[in-house]
């Protein structure tokens, strides 16, 4: 039988040891800008960031060279470098990108001209060589050559100027005139409208913020799930390496030692997922995520969806902290525990491999039944939630699964916990540690 005054104790002791502590308080300001930088930060710097080019042109096609030369200019959108730093037309806010055009004829051996070509980028004298041969035209076929093809942003305009100019050409040799290839060619405008629960339309950056809101909240989800399962896990193995927790279950049952520390350890979770929520509602920016209350905004993140947010991480940290706590106390040091530790962890994972099929189409019978599984559930069904509710029966059949597989779990994790606690020594193997789970 627990005795919850003692369970209580415990928790009260776990929770205020590390709510006092400036940890607690550092990690509560820089996790969610720490976040946040890690999720938007690298893609922002991508788009923005710029450079100097020199890249050499070989075609024979005096068309297909000025209309080519013609549509990266306007890409550009302030025309070609000049191989000086004299460029007035690069944006203040560092997101230019200048390049430098070198006309080479094509050569009677085109093979040593490649390999001369690959030898000036190898040494860095051109940043990469674009072939366009006499065909390119006709069937559209142009190579890059460079020592760096993950520049994302030089490759994506030069491969679309490449692509206007040829459909240029192509629509001029079959007599349409000129002016009026522009308008002809000119791209549709598509804009996804996120459609609310009370059928309200959102049309300004609906993908960009649903993408965002839905990759962030269900990131944090897995991570802070994952952090405080190995803080539990942390401070058991502190306890058993003192010896300490000799004379903690003197006092009090192993079960209730493991109860206390997991209600414990979860409490002061909730405790900073609250101040991020109430910072996020009083300091939000118009349009950030589309959490603020501020008049004429949308509000992407509804009460229900905050309520969910806490009731997937209590739900899911139930599982893992029960696993971690039982890791713990089956081993005597973080070293020991550390490949038990990565299978846990691995599993854990799995969830955000998921992450994008499911939101890309989270009603369908893959996302479905990946959100019911319990291990992946609480960051798999919550993220389903975000993009587009499921129907009430999924809801409650994946809480159900989810408080089932709790029993199942935190039963397992008692047994091995009331037996590991105070064993020393070896190292315990698979087969010992099912038996313990197995005794009474």
């Amino acid at each position: 039988m627990v005795r919850w005054r003692k369970v209580a104790t415990i928790i009260r002791r776990e929770y205020l040891s590390r709510v006092q502590t400036k940890a607690f308080w550092i990690s509560t300001a820089l996790v969610p800008l720490l976040m946040l930088a890690f999720t938007i930060l690298p893609s922002l710097l991508m788009m923005r960031t710029g450079g100097n080019y020199t890249v050499a042109v070989v075609t024979a096609d005096d068309a297909l060279w000025t209309q080519f030369e013609k549509s990266l200019a306007e890409r550009l959108g302030h025309g070609l470098g000049d191989g000086t730093e004299a460029s007035a037309d690069r944006p203040a806010d560092g997101s230019w990108l200048v390049v430098t055009l070198r006309r080479v004829a094509p050569a009677g051996d085109a093979e040593a001209q490649r390999l001369e070509l690959k030898r000036q980028v190898a040494a860095k004298q051109l940043s990469g060589a674009l072939i366009m041969p006499a065909t390119a035209v006709a069937d559209g076929k142009v190579e890059y050559l460079s020592t760096n093809v993950s520049a994302i942003r030089l490759i994506s305009v030069l491969e679309r100027a490449v692509d206007a100019a040829v459909v240029h050409l192509r629509l001029t040799g079959a007599g349409v005139a000129p002016d009026q290839i522009k308008a002809l060619t000119a791209r549709a405008d598509m804009k996804p409208v996120r459609i609310g629960e009370d059928l309200s339309e959102s049309k300004e950056g609906a993908f960009e913020k649903s993408f965002i809101l839905s990759y962030v909240l269900s990131f944090t989800l897995y991570m802070t799930m994952m952090f405080y399962g190995y803080y539990v896990m942390r401070g058991v193995l502190e306890e058993k390496s003192s010896r300490i927790v000799e004379v903690i279950v003197a006092n009090v049952r192993p079960m209730e030692l493991m109860l206390g520390k997991i209600f414990g350890v979860g409490a002061v979770g909730l405790t900073q997922y609250a101040i991020w929520v109430l910072v996020a509602m009083n300091l939000a920016v118009p349009g950030l995520l589309g959490i603020t209350a501020l008049e004429g905004s949308t509000a992407l993140v509804s009460p229900m969806l905050l309520v969910f947010f806490v009731v997937f991480f209590v739900l899911g940290y139930f599982v893992f902290a029960s696993f971690y706590a039982a890791i713990g106390a089956a081993f005597n040091t973080e070293e020991e525990a550390q490949q038990m530790q990565t299978v846990v962890s691995m599993v854990m994972a799995l969830s955000l491999m998921f992450m994008f099929p499911v939101l890309a189409n989270p009603d369908s019978t893959l996302s479905v039944v990946l959100s019911l599984i319990p291990l992946f559930a609480p960051v798999l069904f919550f993220m389903r939630m975000t993009v587009q509710m499921p129907p009430l029966w999924q809801i409650v059949l994946c809480l159900v699964l989810l408080v089932g597989f709790i029993f199942v779990v935190a039963r397992f994790a008692a047994a091995v916990y009331r037996i590991g606690i105070l064993m020393y020594g070896k190292r315990p193997t698979f087969a010992e540690l099912v038996r313990w789970a197995r005794s009474k």
